[in-house]
């Protein structure tokens, strides 16, 4: 399985991958938000049990934390799907640790296409400890490319001169990009271990 993808829909399209524990994870999510979110087992088996679960809802109302080879992959069922926002950024500041927003809603699939890639960590820059973002995106007007933060070594900086600024960051790329830091994208998640932070 790859992530993020377009096999779950808007579920899936995009996704949080944060370098902590995902019982870690789930704690401080629950401590953050107000006295009405619990943590239960989700007692999923496969990603079909956890689409069930995370189908989108009208509000947000169900987080996932799933282990995933020494991250934890996070989901939710928010109204156009999962929606990690600012997380990463108040991961890397408050838990010490990497958070990763990845986005992939390739051209030919339903919705505004995007490449999406914002790393943060402890050693990003203030005040949003961000490290890196790349950005290839149409919310249904023109193309946009966008970059900041300090490039990796490892990104195909050619590719961002790109005539077509769809091809400057295309799937392939952020998917490769995940691997480089270390992310376990293309790793089955261990869906028994997943966690609901929920209302």
């Amino acid at each position: 399985m790859t992530l993020p993808s377009r096999i779950g829909g808007p579920t899936t399209q995009q996704v949080g991958f944060f370098a902590c524990d995902h019982q870690r994870l789930a704690e401080w999510l629950s401590e953050g938000l107000d006295a009405g979110w619990r943590i239960s087992n989700a007692l999923w088996e496969s990603i079909d049990d956890a689409l069930r679960t995370l189908n989108p809802r009208s509000v947000l109302s169900r987080y996932a934390c799933i282990g995933l080879d020494g991250w934890t992959l996070l989901m939710s069922n928010g109204p156009t799907g999962t929606d990690v926002g600012v997380l990463p950024s108040y991961a890397a500041r408050e838990l010490g640790c990497r958070g990763i927003r990845a986005v992939r809603v390739d051209d030919d699939e339903p919705g505004y296409p995007a490449r999406i890639l914002e790393v943060y960590g402890p050693r990003g820059e203030a005040p949003l400890a961000l490290e890196r973002s790349v950005a290839a995106a149409n919310d249904g007007g023109r193309w946009v490319f966008e970059t900041s933060g300090t490039a990796f070594s490892f990104e195909d900086q050619t590719a961002y001169t790109n005539r077509a600024k769809s091809s400057r960051l295309t799937g392939d790329m952020l998917h490769d990009y995940l691997l480089a830091l270390g992310v376990p994208a293309d790793s089955e998640p261990n869906w028994r271990t997943a966690l609901l932070v929920q209302k």
